[in-house]
């Protein structure tokens, strides 16, 4: 095993550190304060925790380094000869180690650091009181191997595994808990969507997860005109700008509302993590981050006391009951603003953006007398190290309506930065965001791109590029935006053009004013982390730094970087960012398999640190938060005096280290370097998985069992597992135990709808994974299924008969034995049967009425001479089944439809073979890819001939099995042939028919399939056509899968457990099963869409020559 050469402490970074090192420590030595601590988190207290921590193996005194600030705070440099010692843990992560001992290190007691904290007792003694004195339900409480793995992934590249998870319900629950904590000695962390990218949402103690907990922790209140907004830690961030959105459009107001901070991951991530991160984004800069636009909080301290900071009486209180923490934070304060040196430091690191250690701008912001409000900023950005945060008002910021945007290019980084420079200290500019060279090559392959900047092309190789954006309240105030932006640049003398040789004027760079050509700028940028994401090499991961420099040092740092990842042979690595702040991202792709892969990333993060925090006086965060990642580097860029702050405030909030010990300070100098996440090549349909939990809202399993990030890291490790030639009998009895949880956990409970897909970055369908799973299940364990599974598509006819004739007895039961005795029953059998019967709920469908094969033939029309025909294919579903039973309609979804087929003058062609015909979904879903694939090939065959090669429109009424039809096209020319039902009465039907609007309220699901097919407009608008006021759903997918739903209902559950259609009359949907569904959890009956439309229709007296829709 080999040795590194260097000591643990001295030497590393001292190439690179030299004067400059020197020259940060000046001026900033050790402060006033305790004189020593002991510890990897520093901690001087006397409680059990610190007691624990005191016998680290790194136990030192805190602030008396021996060498250089800038050093001291990080370990080895490690020699380009010599490997680092690594270990590789149970569960394939790496780390590289002290000594060779630790190698063979096995923990006898409790300590308060990673990998050390073992079950002496506490772990047993805080579940038995969690359950029995916070009341929290053993069903909320984890600990099974496929949990805490799962919840052991972030969209950092740690692995931590829980000992116990626990979702958590309220803020009532946390008050309780922590107290708990802290008297058995046991670190908490919390998680909200769990998007942090410096593992400071990971523990091997306890996790608290506050979301997929139903609706908890999911309030809201807006305020007046929205210029205010109340809102607790589980909603999404792009969820509150939705709300604001309706409340403008409810009120008809004047002004739209939004928060402040605009992370990329908005629609992702939740409020819980943007305070805690003070995440920002971008358009909002500094000025709008939460530090800067929070209004109010509540707080719940380690002890379990509850701030209100808008409540009069709570602050009071709070100042007594805590005076020595308010004293203390008051002393801290006096001591900073004392001194202009610190303050100056202070002011100028949060003049960037700068999330790395504490929010110190907290002590010299505001005046010493009022100590809530220091206590109020410290909170923000602390990462859930300081308490928890339970609710917030934001100050929100104005959504101006008018917006254009420009992509500038330049021949070198140098003048784009320069540009960027002139841009923030001459304009009122909205955003502006830089793209190095390796992002416009991507700009390259975009034709659209080249349309608009054509010189992109061929690009110089330090060429360089800024994406701005104006917004404006009325035109001209946009107008005059463009007009100051155009000035500057202009008068700045800099060169314009992608290449130095074809200087280009910069009215070559025109704002564009129509959405749909700024989209493409922004959809590029939004595109270039996804770009190394899925292009990078199986088994390695996608890694995303976040660092900030004054924008006036943004061109040579970001030299210096594209210099180092170069020398470091990180070829894939991108450079691009938020330039009117300094910020930078970088992208780029590593492995942690071996430990040459880790030494290289230990080498050049050492370098990278350098780079930004001494050599250009930035921050190594500038939003992604300082999590285990910048630990160990916090002294190198902040200084020894001011980090003797942060551990002090630390120490104030959190004596005995119960709140997320290890993260933001670490005295570990290689925590950065341990427990590093592998990514084993397992699949080529979910290799490409970048952990970024983007997916995880659209899941309709995410508050039950796994969501699509968890089940691929779960699948991964059972891969991992597996392709161990010679597992210990431990490894084999954690691979059995995992992978039965995981039948369920994984697979049974996985709607295949796909959903994830639409907001995976890099477009990874978890659903095709579990489906290729089912697929083998059945090939290998269950052969005669298949068969069956043959036997059925062979005879669908007969099946389908038999299926709705037997919806007819069940109905007829219903109605002589009432609800409660079919719902026990199939209850029974569902379980009995390991879920293949469905249960009984009272919206389960009569049988469908017959389908007319001779409807009328309308007068002939026609179009141009074209004469109007339409190709009809009534899915299974709507042949088998009708309304419920309680419903007032009784039609079938294929007579409404034939209807309005009718009124606008359209022929009715069925393709042969309909009563055998399917799409093959049912199929599908269940594994059966051989009987799929037959009724697939079957049906578009028939469709082939019924619409002369694609002549006439296709029209299937169920919209999941549209989607299925186009996915298993062989023909792509039918594809364009192919609508649904809301397409078809958009293009077709919207000029042919009158529409009065016959309800007031009603409310509208859109299927996923629908949504991935792009429809949703259509679907609102023409259910507009219909009521004064459609709400939609917002639900991603209400579960059902087919019948999936019918046969594991807690799915469904899960997913319409936030359904909202309070004041609607009645729903609207194009999927009968999902409408099933719909109905059952909303309490008013779903139909399709074609229901409401030809109530709401009659045909035009002249048919009017359609309009461009």
């Amino acid at each position: 095993m080999r040795r590194r050469a260097a000591s643990l402490v001295g030497g590393r970074l001292g190439s690179l550190v030299g004067a400059s090192a020197e020259q940060q420590a000046a001026g900033l030595a050790t402060s006033s304060g305790p004189a020593s601590s002991t510890g990897l988190f520093g901690t001087t207290g006397t409680g059990r925790l610190a007691r624990a921590t005191a016998a680290s193996r790194l136990a030192g005194q805190r602030g008396k380094a021996a060498v250089p600030a800038a050093a001291a705070a990080v370990a080895t440099k490690l020699q380009p000869d010599v490997l680092p010692l690594t270990r590789v843990d149970e569960f394939g992560a790496i780390s590289i180690l002290e000594s060779e001992a630790e190698g063979s290190f096995v923990p006898q007691i409790f300590e308060n650091v990673d990998g050390r904290r073992i079950e002496d007792g506490r772990y047993a003694a805080f579940a038995r009181d969690l359950t029995e004195l916070a009341g929290v339900p053993a069903e909320r409480q984890y600990t099974d191997r496929v949990r805490t793995f799962a919840y052991g992934t972030d969209a950092s590249f740690y692995r931590l595994n829980p000992k116990m998870v626990v979702k958590v319900a309220n803020e009532e629950e946390v008050r309780k808990i922590l107290p708990l904590a802290k008297k058995h000695g046991v670190p908490v962390t919390f998680r909200a969507a769990g998007t942090s990218l410096s593992g400071q949402a990971l523990t091997d103690s306890v996790l608290l997860k506050i979301s997929h907990v139903g609706k908890n922790f999911r309030n809201f209140e807006v305020h007046g005109d929205g210029s205010t907004i109340t809102v607790e830690p589980g909603l999404i961030g792009g969820e509150v700008n939705r709300i604001l959105a309706a409340h403008k459009a409810k009120h008809k107001l004047p002004i739209q509302y939004k928060i402040g901070p605009d992370p990329s991951s908005i629609d992702s991530c939740m409020v819980g993590g943007i305070v805690s991160n003070n995440s920002s984004g971008m358009c909002c800069g500094v000025s709008q981050n939460t530090y800067h636009t929070l209004k109010d909080m509540r707080i719940v301290l380690v002890d379990g006391t509850v701030l209100d900071t808008a409540d009069p009486a709570s602050r009071a209180a709070f100042l007594k009951s805590h005076a020595a923490l308010c004293d203390g934070v008051v002393a801290l304060a006096n001591r900073v603003q004392a001194d202009k040196q610190l303050v100056n430091l202070i002011r100028r690191k949060f003049a960037i953006k700068c999330t790395t250690g504490y929010s110190l701008n907290a002590l010299v912001d505001f005046p010493t007398d009022d100590p809530i409000e220091i206590i109020k900023r410290l909170m923000i950005g602390s990462e859930g190290t300081l308490g928890f945060v339970s609710r917030v008002t934001y100050n929100t910021v104005p959504e101006w309506p008018h917006k254009a945007s420009a992509f500038i290019v330049f021949p070198d980084v140098m003048s784009a930065c320069q540009g960027a420079s002139v841009l923030r200290d001459q304009t009122s500019v909205d955003a502006v965001e830089m793209f190095d060279r390796a992002s416009l090559r991507e700009c390259e392959s975009n034709e659209d791109m080249l349309r608009l900047v054509p010189d992109i092309k061929g690009a110089d190789p330090m060429a360089a590029s800024l994406l701005i954006e104006c917004r404006g309240s009325t035109e001209e105030d946009l107008q005059a935006r463009i007009e100051e932006i155009q000035s500057a640049l202009r008068k700045s003398g800099l060169p314009f053009g992608a290449k130095a040789s074809e200087p280009q004027p910069l009215e070559a760079y025109e704002f564009k004013h129509d959405p749909k050509d700024f989209k493409i700028y922004w959809d590029v940028r939004r595109g270039l982390i996804p770009i190394v994401g899925a292009a990078r090499k199986p088994g390695t991961s996608m890694l995303l730094e976040d660092v900030a420099c004054p924008v006036d040092k943004l061109g040579q740092m970001t030299v210096d970087l594209m210099d180092m990842f170069q020398r470091h042979g990180y070829e894939d690595a991108f450079l691009f960012g938020h330039a009117l702040e300094g910020n930078l991202h970088l992208v780029f792709s590593q492995g942690f398999r071996t430990p040459e892969e880790v030494q290289r990333f230990h080498e050049m993060f050492d370098e990278l640190c350098y780079i930004v925090a001494t050599k250009h006086s930035g921050s190594l965060k500038g939003e992604h938060g300082t999590g285990r990642n910048v630990a160990p580097y916090v002294e190198m860029e902040w200084g020894t005096k001011a980090t003797e702050l942060m551990w002090e405030l630390k120490e104030l909030f959190d004596p005995e280290y119960v709140l997320n010990p290890g993260v933001i300070l670490n005295k570990d100098p290689l925590i950065h370097v341990k427990n590093l996440k592998p990514s084993p090549a397992a699949n080529p349909l979910v290799n490409r998985c970048i952990e970024c939990g983007f997916c995880e809202s659209n899941c309709p399993s995410r508050d039950i069992t796994l969501t699509p990030r968890q089940r691929i890291a779960v699948y991964k490790e059972l891969f991992r597992l597996r392709s161990m030639e010679n597992r210990t009998p431990a490894q084999q009895a954690r691979l059995d135990e995992m992978a039965k949880i995981f039948e369920y956990d994984g697979q049974d409970t996985c709607a295949a709808d796909g959903m994830c897909q639409e907001k995976c970055p890099v477009k990874i369908n978890t659903g095709e994974l579990v489906k290729q799973l089912r697929s083998e299940e059945m090939a290998e364990g269950h052969p005669r299924a298949s068969a069956v599974a043959m036997s059925v598509a062979n005879n669908f006819s007969t099946t389908a008969w038999a299926f709705n004739k037997l919806l007819n007895v069940v109905s007829a039961a219903h109605s002589v034995l009432g609800a409660a005795p079919l719902k026990a029953v199939s209850s029974t059998l569902n379980r009995l049967t390991g879920h293949m019967v469905p249960e009984w709920n009272p919206y389960m469908p009569k049988g469908a009425a017959p389908l007319n094969m001779n409807p009328p033939r309308p007068e002939a029309t026609a179009e141009r001479g074209v004469p109007r025909k339409v190709v009809y294919v009534p899915a299974c579903v709507t042949r088998i089944m009708g309304p419920a039973k309680g419903d007032t309609e009784t039609a079938a979804v294929h007579e409404k439809l034939l209807s309005l087929f009718h009124k606008g003058g359209y022929e009715v062609v069925y393709p042969e073979g309909l009563a055998n015909s399917c799409c093959g979904m049912m199929f599908n879903s269940r594994g059966f890819k051989d009987a799929a694939a037959k009724k697939g090939a079957e049906l578009e065959a028939a469709l082939l001939k019924a619409s002369e090669n694609g002549k006439w429109p296709i029209v299937c009424d169920t919209s999941p099995c549209l989607a299925q039809i186009k996915s298993s096209l062989s023909d792509p020319a039918l594809r364009f042939s192919l609508y649904e039902p809301v397409e078809f009465i958009r293009h077709f039907l919207l000029d042919k028919l009158e529409f009065s609007r016959v309800r007031d309220s009603v409310a509208v699901h859109i299927p996923c399939s629908s949504k991935k097919m792009g429809i949703e407009e259509s679907f609102m608008k023409v259910a507009s056509l219909c009521a004064d006021n459609v709400v939609n759903s917002n639900i991603p997918c209400c579960g059902m899968a087919g019948d999936r739903g019918m046969r594991y209902p807690e799915l469904t559950a899960a997913s319409l457990q936030h359904l909202n259609v309070g004041g609607c009359s009645d729903g609207y949907s194009t999927s009968r099963t999902c409408e099933m569904s719909l109905s059952n959890h909303s309490g008013i009956n779903f139909r399709g869409l074609v229901y409401l439309v030809d109530e709401a229709t009659k045909p035009k007296s002249a048919a009017k020559p359609a309009a461009a829709q």
